[in-house]
């Protein structure tokens, strides 16, 4: 069956309007973790923009990762009252950072930089609240538990693809 130059014309016209705007998109830009959603691309870390400065999982341990923690390490009864004051500093920690989020953006440019540097002193002071509870319970651990708790980290979270574009050897 030979195609009529009109039909091909036609064809090729289809074809071209169909794949020409997906090249006029914005690729992914830069190295392997810089895009939409990503930690440097728009949308910082999940693509929430404004909420992940609210987010109780920026601080402490979120549960899954405590209970990571917990079958990486198999405590004894003293090791598992320190996982339990993990588990607590942790509670706190996410309260510290949820406490006082208002429900929508600030309208203001200066206000929403007010608003970045609040969540900074409160994710700050939530550290500080999780880390002596960390600490406690990581120097109680034996050498085999303490290599069982640092293989368990986020390499092995999913992020072991992850490159800082100025780490990668050229």
């Amino acid at each position: 069956m030979p195609f009529k130059p009109r039909a091909l014309v036609l064809a090729a016209t289809v074809v071209t309007a169909v794949v020409a705007p997906s090249f006029a998109q914005p690729g992914a830009g830069g190295p392997p973790g810089w895009g939409p959603g990503m930690m440097m691309g728009p949308g910082m870390m999940g693509g929430r923009g404004f909420g992940f400065l609210c987010n109780p999982r920026m601080a402490g341990f979120a549960e899954w990762r405590l209970s990571q923690i917990e079958s990486a390490i198999k405590p004894n009864d003293t090791q598992r009252a320190r996982l339990d004051d993990l588990k607590a500093a942790s509670a706190k920690a996410a309260e510290l950072i949820t406490k006082d989020c208002p429900t929508t953006p600030p309208a203001k440019a200066t206000e929403r930089l007010a608003l970045a540097e609040q969540r900074l002193d409160a994710m700050q002071q939530a550290i500080k609240i999780v880390r002596p509870a960390f600490q406690a319970l990581y120097d109680s651990l034996d050498d085999k538990q303490k290599a069982a708790m640092d293989a368990s980290g986020p390499r092995n979270w999913g992020w072991h693809r992850w490159h800082w574009p100025w780490s990668e050897e050229e």
